[in-house]
Order: C-alpha cells, then structure tokens, then sequence
C-alpha cells in the first residue's frame, strides 16, 4: 500500500469534518411580539413596537415602530426611519390581500448590527395573487447614526422559489438553512 492512500482517508475525513464545522450557520430571526420588544443589536439598544392595524376587509397588517433607546433617563428616544421622503412610510408595515401574504416584515442580527428585511411578493391582481409568485427580500442595515438613526438599503435579493406568502418565502427561505 502507497502511503498516499494511506493519509488520503484520514485527510479527506478532516478537510469534510472542517468544512461542516465551518460552515455558517442560517440567520436567526428577532422573535416579536405584538408590544414593545427590547433588542440589543452590538453597542446599540433598540425597542421594536409591533402592532396590528384592523379594517372591515381581510387586508389588516403589522406595523413596526423602531426607536434607539436613549444611553440615559429622561434623553429623547430617536425614531429609526426608513429610507423615505416627508414622513411617508417611515415605519415598516406587511401587507395582506385575501389571498396572500403579500409583505412580510422581520429583523436579524449579524455582526453586531440590526437589519430588517422586507419580503415582496409579485403580483397585484387577485388571479396572480392565488398562484405562487416571485419574491424579493429588500434589506435594510441600521446605519449607526445617533443624531439621525436610519435603515439603510443594504441589499435586494430575489428568492430562488416561487411563494404564496411572503411570509413563507422569510421562513423558508430567508431564514431557512438555504438563507445563509
């Protein structure tokens, strides 16, 4: 026997045991409760509020209300905004038709800071709103400004799969073992 295939076992068992230890494990969501949510993302405290906004049809959505937390009592509390003009849309929000999930909303943690992550599903009129459809999930970074905190975007992603629920493509895929 040469010694070649002798070290080439245990060499190959190494090197796949090295990369499964290496390999980066999925994002993990921020769970959220409806309420004020605490959340430390690196030097940084946050409190997320998430509320649900109710109407006569089957489109009510979750709003959430990002403020930094002051580092002192009695210091303002800095609304974190999304990139937008003159108020408009400051706040992330989902959207549900009565078909599908068609906006979902979530936050995670990586390298120290905060992200959050919106999930949009194609389709606008009710008959491409019952099939499955394209999703993209357009994330926003914490810009670490305390004069004025923001979310800015970071990055549009497209989904590999097709998704009813926008919500389903955070879970499944986003977030999922094929998020990473």
């Amino acid at each position: 026997m040469d010694y070649r295939s002798f070290l080439a076992a245990p060499l190959l068992a190494l090197l796949l045991v090295a990369g499964q230890a290496g390999a980066a494990p999925a994002r993990a969501e921020v769970p959220l409760h409806y309420g004020p949510n605490d959340v430390k993302a690196g030097e940084f405290s946050f409190q997320i509020l998430r509320g649900f906004v109710g109407n006569l049809t089957a489109s009510g959505f979750d709003t959430y209300t990002v403020f930094l937390k002051p580092e002192k009592a009695g210091e303002p509390w800095l609304h974190v905004t999304m990139p937008s003009s003159q108020g408009l849309g400051y706040n992330l929000r989902s959207y549900e038709s009565g078909d599908a999930n068609l906006v979902a909303v979530s936050f995670y943690r990586e390298g120290g800071q905060l992200y959050a992550v919106e999930a949009e599903r194609t389709g606008t009129t009710p008959a491409e709103r019952l099939k499955k459809g394209a999703v993209q999930f357009k994330r926003y970074k914490f810009n670490g400004d305390t004069d004025v905190p923001m979310f800015e975007r970071d990055d549009v992603v497209r989904a590999r799969a097709p998704f009813q629920d926008a919500s389903e493509a955070l879970k499944k895929e986003f977030f999922g073992a094929a998020g990473k």
